[in-house]
């Protein structure tokens, strides 16, 4: 008689109950699928398995962040500024300003200033922007007319004489890209006009900086870009001497009161606009005047006591 030898280690069929080595993937007794072995882990491979997917997701994670984080500038309230459409505005107004005061601008020491400069301010301006936005879409104040928009465009071209060829070149851009900058103006000053000064004009300009000031506080704002630190806007004289205008120093309140009269008219004949305000600093060798407008500075002054000029 054979005698057949099994391994007693080995796995039973659950048809015939044969025993058959672990190997074996079918019994060789009756021919069913024989059981597989679960392999069993220890509680040592579990924790260790655990670290290794928690460093892959970090991993990911910080990749995934990483990545997003270098296609935006910034955010407000999470929402976020396209890193494509900074570089487009600095595009557009380094064109603008070089074809303003010609190509050497952005030239040299002096020119990495100006453009750390423009970068500086246009970033401010992006994220100020952004949250005006969102303040005036959450009142209710989402489109702007199009035949107003087109009206405007039309009053740019007829002041500086321009033809339709002749628009781009000198805003540095589209003239789709300008049509949305001043729908999104339009939307802006609807907004603070109606919900936020409510009429009250004589006392806009500080009622809108207390509200933009309150805003910002509440707001959360990070900002990815960041420009070289420079100074504010310098006058001819400061370009040896004070360094941007060093610390301000105190000034007599009457020639205060004159710098930012005459300031305020000098823009106001300008851009036939009133809706702004102005902020006099005295840097020791020049008194500057900075127009703000919807709480930007809009264009900066020096005041000599008795005229304006732009810097």
């Amino acid at each position: 008689m054979e005698i057949t030898t099994v391994n007693l280690d080995g796995v039973s069929c659950l048809s015939c109950g044969g025993r058959n080595e672990e190997q074996n993937r079918f019994c060789v007794y009756c021919g069913n699928p024989l059981p597989r072995r679960r392999k069993i882990r220890s509680p040592k491979q579990y924790i260790l398995l655990g670290a290794v997917a928690l460093i892959l997701a970090g991993g990911i994670g910080f990749f995934w962040t990483g990545g997003l984080e270098s296609k935006l500038v910034a955010k407000v309230n999470g929402e976020g500024i396209a890193r494509k459409e900074f570089d487009k505005r600095v595009d557009r107004s380094r064109k603008f300003y070089e074809g303003r005061y010609g190509f050497t601008i952005f030239v040299g020491e002096a020119g990495k200033e100006n453009l750390n400069r423009l970068k500086t301010e246009l970033l401010e301006e992006m994220t100020t922007e952004k949250l005006l936005l969102q303040e005036a879409r959450s009142a209710g104040y989402f489109f702007a007319p199009a035949e107003e928009i087109e009206k405007q465009v039309d009053a740019i071209k007829q002041k500086y004489r321009l033809s339709e060829a002749d628009l781009p070149k000198m805003i540095g851009g589209t003239v789709e890209d300008l049509k949305e900058d001043l729908r999104n103006e339009w939307i802006i000053s609807q907004f603070v006009e109606k919900a936020i000064l409510k009429g009250d004009q004589a006392n806009g300009n500080l009622i809108f900086e207390q509200w933009l000031t309150n805003a910002k506080a509440k707001a959360r704002i990070e900002t990815y870009e960041k420009p070289a630190s420079v100074s504010t806007a310098k006058a001819s004289c400061c370009k040896s001497g004070c360094g941007g205008g060093g610390r301000p120093q105190s000034l007599d309140p009457k020639i205060e009161q004159e710098a930012k009269a005459k300031g305020l008219e000098y823009y106001e004949k300008k851009t036939q606009k009133k809706a702004v305000d102005a902020k006099v600093t005295n840097y020791g060798c020049h008194i500057q005047v900075d127009i703000i407008e919807n709480g930007k500075v809009v264009a900066s002054l020096t005041y000599n006591g008795e005229e304006v000029q732009e810097i």
